[in-house]
């Protein structure tokens, strides 16, 4: 591509470059982001991140990379890692407080897990519930039940 900065591929919608490894960054820039989209219109954001794996079955990252890059990626710049330290570091919890709370979160996601997979498939007709732009369900495109199924599985 011409410009592989995203962020400035907008042409005339501004951009912004964030650290998506780094969870207080994000939450700053989307706090920004609002704030202009708000006054201002549309702005790009392009989370800078770092993937830990390959792209997908058939690709596992490490014919490009080496180990000890990615080692080095996860323990300098793991987002959980990093606010770890953070708290840690001043004392807002202990490492026993954390791995508590860590295993709380596993054992609800866990619980989540299991529920979704034990649900059922939802109704087709569900397909455009709750979409954010009034008008742009299902009635919009003139499908119904009907014409949903056709298309659903």
């Amino acid at each position: 591509t011409k410009c592989p900065a995203y962020y400035k591929r907008g042409d005339y919608v501004p951009g912004l470059k964030v650290d998506g490894m780094d969870v207080l960054a994000v939450k700053q820039a989307c706090r920004f982001a609002k704030e202009f989209v708000l006054k201002n219109g549309p702005i790009i954001l392009e989370m800078d991140t770092y993937r830990y794996h390959g792209h997908s079955m058939s690709d596992p990252g490490s014919t490009y990379r080496t180990r000890d890059e990615i080692a080095g990626v996860r323990q300098e710049r793991d987002p959980i890692e990093r606010v770890r330290k953070l708290i840690l570091s001043h004392d807002i919890a202990t490492d026993k407080e954390l791995k508590d709370i860590e295993k709380e979160v596993r054992k609800e996601v866990d619980e989540a897990i299991a529920k979704a997979k034990d649900s059922p498939m939802p109704d087709p007709s569900e397909l455009f519930t709750n979409v954010y732009v009034k008008g742009y369900g299902a009635e919009a495109f003139g499908a119904d039940r009907k014409e949903l199924r056709t298309v659903l599985p």
